[in-house]
């Protein structure tokens, strides 16, 4: 049996109306979400509530309530708060649905798609400007074609890491060391939908979110390894509930640092080069178990001094805050002066969004950038070089250009277009400007 976008989205208001039924309206998940304080909402948690569900209820509702489903940063908290047994992240992203509603299908579409586009050029470009069409095949499911064997567990990628992919390969080289065998998929073609999903193409991000999910559990491997915290909500929140419940089916998405963690004892052993740093993690204080993972991995590397920032930024990931520019630049620059006040060598990131973003501020202070999993990878002797960064940090696309002449020539890269998304897609993507007078006070 199948499922069609359709029976996809019947399903979804099949859930809200259980929603409707179950909540009390008592506010909840509005007094622990870190959103409306950050947002400078003003109406009490009972009153959000209240104003979400008539929002679920179809009716137009302005001000606090709407702006609290709109701005949501996903941190989490209200998941272990609810009696009814509501998942509130779910509710307000309803609430959003019914919110983007209100728009014309075939803008919503529009978006959605360009939304897509997008993101798919940047992918498909920057992916290939770092590595050779060997290397980069790793990373692809055409490294594993026709393979009968059933891997211990598939390596999702989701799609934006491909950005960074040093990273990637970096996972793959420690499930190989921990005698993992695996399938890798991600990149645009096995999307979460969630690009769709944003501006309200519920359809259109069903179908894509039903085919990736026909894709990665094709191999029957009773484990997938997410490492994009976003893909890993859109799924395990939206599509997953749905999906078992049509076809009474399911499959296990882990995040991948859990799921090292979970090996933690197995690990060890290969953790034998000293790595003399003193280290500080930019955290998030959502609830995926994924700070804490990423913490005692770190732990666990001889040789390494890890020190608490002392900050923590709201939300899952820094994507979640893009609604609220303002705190988000202030949460970037809180996690660089509180670095460099504590004298660390290196800031470390969690995510591939993280890197992307901190990458392009090491030039101007007095510590380097990397991800969790480049100092795992010393400690076992490996190695990927983070041609990203480098790039980022020449901060000049004809530099760029020059410096992976040989790569463009053996991609076939159109140039004009390469020169488009360096721009937008690696040296203007940044947050927080690297220029310090330019930092909100």
């Amino acid at each position: 049996m199948s499922l069609t976008a359709e029976q996809f989205v019947v399903s979804l208001d099949e859930r809200v109306n259980d929603i409707l039924d179950a909540c009390t309206k008592c506010g909840a998940c509005a007094s622990v979400c870190p959103t409306p304080k950050i947002a400078g909402l003003t109406e009490s948690p009972e009153e959000l509530g209240k104003g979400i569900v008539k929002i679920l209820q179809g009716e137009t509702i302005t001000g606090d309530s709407k702006a609290w489903a709109e701005l949501c940063c996903g941190s989490g908290f209200c998941q272990s708060v609810c009696e009814e047994g509501i998942n509130p992240r779910f509710m307000l992203s309803m609430a959003r649905r019914a919110i983007n509603s209100r728009e014309d299908l075939e803008s919503r579409r529009i978006k959605g798609k360009k939304a897509f586009q997008k993101m798919s050029r940047g992918v498909r470009v920057l992916s290939r400007l770092q590595l050779a069409p060997d290397i980069l095949e790793r990373l692809s499911p055409k490294s594993h074609p026709g393979d009968k064997n059933v891997p211990d567990v598939v390596f999702y990628t989701g799609c934006n890491m491909l950005k960074t992919p040093h990273i990637g390969l970096l996972c793959l080289d420690i499930l190989e060391r921990l005698d993992f065998t695996y399938e890798v998929h991600g990149g645009p073609s096995t999307c979460c939908g969630i690009l769709q999903f944003r501006p309200g193409d519920v359809e259109g991000s069903a179908r894509q979110a039903l085919t990736s999910i026909k894709k990665l559990t094709k191999s029957k491997s009773s484990r997938i390894l997410s490492w994009c915290p976003t893909c890993q909500i859109q799924f395990s929140e939206v599509a997953l509930p749905t999906y078992e419940e049509i076809l009474s089916s399911t499959f296990n998405m882990t995040m991948f640092p859990n799921f090292l963690l979970e090996n933690l004892e197995k690990l060890k052993p290969l953790l034998q080069q000293r790595v003399e740093k003193r280290v500080a993690l930019h955290e998030y204080s959502g609830e995926l178990g994924v700070v804490e993972a990423v913490k005692a991995l770190l732990d666990a590397i001889p040789g390494l001094e890890v020190v608490d920032l002392g900050h923590r930024s709201a939300g899952y990931t820094g994507t979640a805050l893009a609604p609220m520019k303002d705190y988000l630049k202030k949460s970037i620059k809180g996690t660089l002066l509180a670095a460099d006040k504590l004298n660390v060598d290196i800031l470390v990131g969690i995510y591939h969004n993280d890197h992307r973003e901190f990458s392009g501020h090491e030039a101007a202070w007095n510590f380097k950038v990397a991800n969790y999993m480049e100092l795992l990878g010393e400690s076992m002797g490996l190695d990927q070089p983070d041609i990203f960064k480098q790039f980022k940090l020449m901060g000049d696309v004809d530099a760029i250009i020059e410096a992976s002449s040989e790569l463009i020539l053996q991609h076939d890269l159109d140039v004009e277009t390469l020169r488009e998304v360096i721009i937008q897609d690696m040296l203007d993507d940044q947050q927080l400007p690297v220029e310090k007078s330019q930092h909100p006070q």
